[in-house]
């Protein structure tokens, strides 16, 4: 029997159950396969509100893909690796040798997933953790090392000095991908400059501090300002640059001329090559000056107060200015461009593949796409691999002074017990100590959880079913899985589909975060809410590819609905069915009519990922149709001695109910299921089919309803009791209707008389 009440401890109940019984373990049988590609999470110990969103959307597709008869192969990995991590380590240990930092950021890391992995379970998710997968593992490293040496076999990565993105604080070079916007205060400096005239020619900048790094003036050939203007401009310092046209120079920003250093941004690296410019070094990896006399050692902002200061009457104006700085999204420090020897992959040579390839995949919701190819069509250089860290998987190299590079042939490879490699040139090879970039490691996991590079299991298991992330990691995750796993290592698409969800914001509609104190923790919610009632709300954001406040009346909504379906499951269990089904009425047609329309509405779509209108329509059809009408419709025969019939479609109607609910509420209906005597687990039931819809009998019963309603909404405005009777109500009815609806009318309602006349639908009350 089940309690009075539902509450927490069933659903630790049934975790428990489940895991001790292997209900979500994939098997080698013979169903079809469905395989998903989960995001592994950064291992922070913490899992906040986006992955309770992300994770319910895919964990309602596996359960859902199980109860239609599918073998789900649903993995579950931990992205290990990373900056933050060393920043905590560092922060509790400081800067330890290479190995013994490695191993107390694996110390760390492992106490971090055991905090997570019991998070993922209180949720309720179900990967089958026999597959589970670390990208810090030896073998894992392994995996990632062997694929970027296949690509440098095909000359996909290679090594190279060029200007990258360069985190000061970090140490080490970053991605674009790793990057953030943010808007700052600035400075525009309006500069004075002696032009090929010999007169003064100003220029404005917000990177004064580069001025010995200047290597050119650049103004547009169509401004008039400038036409006919040519030679070499001095600059403050007394250097002699040229000056060059750029139709590319934006007129009417500053004074219409700018100077090209190396490197203020992006367009600097572009006229650098597009002019053949010398290429000056003068910040350095801790982002201070070098090569600039005066300014040498300064912090960048600290530079920027000095040659100011120095300039004294050069400097003809100052204009306060917004400025967008890239920022590294991990420490939200300015980075700088610098010159640097990096590892680097080949994204501009197969943009064209990699924008072919996402067209092969099926994208939920279809705009997602669009994300992916602008990324590929903005991206101005090759991806920058390499990092300069130490807990991260090692890049497989060998590299010497004469520039060639050489793969490890023992792996995984570790540069400190690296054995020793010969060059052509007769030198000593140098082991590379630098590690991959994160997204390196997971940009594979489609590979990783296939057996690559085991064809015999990949032909299982790849490409694999469904993809499900961000909508914020297109530009990395989606993006770089397709470019490695497809179109570099197997020239197959990785995934056939790929599902997108938004992220949760705070209430008030801003982004969650510590400094504004709006963050809504999963581990607090549970305190006061049921672990089905968060995933409720999850299903009922239905934040396909957009973000969505969090909402406390959804969770509130959700919670009073556990409430309602077990209240009902009490009652209806209270009516064992002796199996005597007897003929339906036109009651009883009509709630296993709206029954089998509501499973059919809810399978379509379940299998378009579209959880918040399944749900709703669960809502409709149990709250309303089940609880509020037929339950009372009912009574009168479940009480009485030929109620078997009612009995036994109650039971039929739950059951298939329940089975409705169970991608998005397990504990509630595997507790309901097992009570009402099912067999095992309701999630290795089969999902409910609809049967006859009874359109006749359902368009009658909602005009039996809406009598009903009005005659409750009679009485209540009355102030009478829902079971005072009536002496007379009038009806205005089609007159095919009248017979049996008036029948059922007089057994669940307490009228004296009913008249009716031909005409509209009315009530009327006499």
């Amino acid at each position: 029997m089940l309690q009075q009440r539902y509450d927490r401890t069933i659903e630790e109940r049934w975790q428990k159950k489940w895991q001790e019984d292997g209900t979500y373990q994939f098997n080698e049988d013979t169903k079809p396969i469905y395989s998903i590609d989960t995001p592994p999470p950064f291992t922070s110990g913490e899992l906040h509100m986006g992955h309770v969103l992300s994770y319910s959307y895919f964990d309602f597709a596996a359960r859902f893909k199980r109860m239609n008869g599918y073998n789900v192969y649903y993995p579950q990995g931990w992205d290990t690796q990373g900056f933050p991590t060393e920043m905590k380590v560092e922060k509790k240990y400081g800067r330890l040798p290479p190995v013994q930092f490695r191993e107390k950021c694996m110390e760390w890391t492992v106490e971090m997933i055991a905090r997570m992995k019991e998070q993922m379970n209180q949720m309720g998710f179900s990967p089958d953790w026999k597959f589970e997968y670390r990208t810090m593992d030896p073998d894992y490293h392994k995996k990632v090392q062997l694929s970027l040496i296949e690509m440098h076999k095909d000359k996909l990565v290679y090594r190279d000095k060029y200007p990258v993105y360069w985190c000061p604080r970090c140490v080490s070079a970053v991605a674009k991908a790793e990057l953030d916007d943010e808007e700052k205060d600035g400075t525009l400096n309006y500069i004075k400059f002696i032009g090929p005239d010999g007169k003064d020619l100003i220029i404005a900048t917000t990177r004064p501090e580069l001025l010995h790094a200047c290597g050119a003036i650049l103004f547009n050939p169509e401004d008039e300002r400038y036409k006919g203007l040519g030679g070499e401009v001095t600059t403050p310092l007394g250097k002699k640059v040229p000056l060059i046209p750029d139709k590319e120079v934006d007129k009417e920003y500053g004074s219409g001329v700018l100077m090209v250093c190396t490197f203020g941004d992006k367009m600097d690296v572009v006229w650098m090559h597009r002019h053949k410019l010398p290429l000056y070094e003068v910040v350095d990896q801790y982002g201070k000056m070098i090569n600039s006399g005066s300014l040498n050692g300064l912090k960048v902002a600290d530079a920027k107060k000095k040659i100011i200061e120095e300039l004294g009457e050069k400097v003809v104006k100052k204009v306060p200015t917004k400025q967008v700085v890239k920022v590294h999204d991990r420490c939200k420090t300015a980075v700088e461009l610098i010159p640097s020897l990096q590892w680097f992959a080949d994204i501009r040579t197969t943009a064209k593949k990699i924008k072919e390839m996402a067209h092969m995949i099926k994208w939920t919701p279809e705009f997602g796409i669009n994300y992916l190819i602008d990324w590929v069509e903005g991206a101005e250089w090759d991806w920058v691999i390499s990092r300069q860290r130490v807990f991260g998987t090692p890049i497989p190299f060998y590299y010497c002074e004469c520039g060639l590079t050489k793969p490890a042939d023992d792996l995984p490879f570790y540069p400190e017990t690296a054995p020793e490699k010969k060059c052509e040139c007769g030198k000593l090879m140098k082991p590379e100590t630098s590690t991959c970039d994160c997204w390196v490691d997971s940009s594979i996991s489609p590979l990783i959880i296939s057996g690559w590079p085991d064809k015999e299991k990949m032909k299982k298991l790849y490409p694999i079913s469904l993809r499900p992330q961000g909508v914020e990691i297109v530009r990395t995750w989606a993006f770089y899985t397709i470019y490695r796993s497809g179109v570099a290592l197997t020239g197959i698409p990785p995934f056939k589909e790929i599902l997108l969800n938004g992220n949760v914001l705070a209430p008030d509609g801003k982004k969650m975060s510590k400094s504004l104190g709006n963050i809504i923790s999963p581990t607090d919610l549970l305190k006061d809410y049921p672990t089905d009632a968060i995933r409720q709300w999850a299903a009922l954001s239905g934040a396909m590819a957009k973000d969505r406040p969090f909402s406390f009346e959804d969770i509130k909504y959700a919670k009073s609905f556990l409430t309602k379906v077990w209240n009902a499951a009490r009652f209806v269990e209270s009516f064992p069915s002796t199996g005597n089904t007897g003929k339906p009425n036109m009651i009883d047609r009509w709630i296993l009519g709206r029954l089998s329309r509501t499973i059919n509405e809810c399978t379509e779509h379940m299998e378009k990922f579209e959880y918040h209108h399944a749900m709703s329509k669960i809502y409709a059809f149990f709250w309303h149709d089940f609880c509020d009408n037929y339950l009372e419709y009912v009574k009168h025969r479940v009480y009485g001695e030929n109620g078997d019939g009612a009995k036994q479609v109650l039971r039929e109607v739950l059951v298939s109910s329940i089975k409705l609910m169970a991608p998005i509420t397990p504990h509630l209906c595997d507790e309901i299921y097992s009570n009402m005597g099912g067999q095992g687990s309701v999630h290795k039931s089969a999902w409910p089919k609809g049967g006859e819809e009874y359109s006749e009998d359902i368009t009658k019963v909602e005009v039996l309803n809406a009598i009903v309603s009005e005659l409750r909404q009679y009485k209540s405005s009355n102030k009478m009791p829902q079971n005072a009777e009536l002496e007379l109500v009038r009806l205005s009815l089609p007159e095919e209707m009248d017979k049996e609806l008036i029948s059922e009318l007089y057994m669940i309602s307490k009228i004296k008389k009913i008249d009716t006349v031909k005409g509209d639908f009315g009530v009327t009350v006499i």
